[in-house]
Parts: structure tokens; sequence; C-alpha cells
């Protein structure tokens, strides 16, 4: 299987970003551009969300958009007493986690799915 790992995702050793970028070149073929941008986005989110609560948006499997509001911040999900809440949910093959804000749990979507990040959007 060929791969577009990035220069980025091998001199972070982001052991999740490898496994996203190998997916996503197998799902949309090697150094594709929407490969790439993609991948861009999504290594874009992982680091918001290790800091702060951000809208996204992906597709969901009956084609549907959702809007999300989720976070990987962990003094954000220390505020939900569930207990769902402190247990991440892991990532399954081309899926990325995140913790859902307004369903107060982890949940993931597919990686091919991304839609875009709203980077206007601010609490």
């Amino acid at each position: 299987m060929a791969t577009n790992i990035t220069i980025q995702t091998i001199s972070t050793g982001d052991n999740e970003l490898m496994k996203i970028d190998v997916y996503l070149a197998a799902r949309f073929g090697p150094g594709s551009d929407k490969a790439r941008t993609t991948m861009q986005e999504l290594s874009e989110l992982k680091k918001m969300l290790a800091d702060e609560v951000v809208h996204f948006v992906f597709e969901k499997a009956d084609g549907t958009t959702r809007d999300a509001y989720g976070t990987r911040a962990v003094d954000v999900i220390r505020r939900y007493e569930n207990s769902a809440a402190h247990n991440p949910q892991r990532a399954f093959k081309g899926t990325f986690p995140y913790f859902d804000i307004e369903k107060g749990e982890w949940r993931c979507f597919k990686v091919d799915k991304f839609v875009r990040i709203d980077r206007d959007y601010t609490i």
C-alpha cells in the first residue's frame, strides 16, 4: 500500500495522524489534493481540540451534514459528570474521536467525511 505520510506527521511522531494519513491515501489516492487538504485540516483540528471547543462539520453516514461542537481539552471534559466523559473513545480504522459537548459523550466521525472547521466560532 502506497502512503502519503506528510513530513509533519513523521516529524511529530503522531501515531494517530500517521494512521489517518495512510487511510486517506488509500481512500483518495496517494498524493491526491483531497487527501492532502483533508490531512492538513484534520491535523489543525487535532491541535485546536487539545485546547478549546471547536465547531466543525462532517458528513454523516446517511449523507446529511453534522455541525459538531467538540473538544479534547481535559479541563473542559472534566466539567461533565458523566462517567463516559472520562473514557475517551478509541479510534477505529478511519475515524477521528472527539468529545461532543452537546451530547456530553465521546463520538467519532469518518475522516474521509470531514467537511470543514468553523474558524470564526469562539466561546
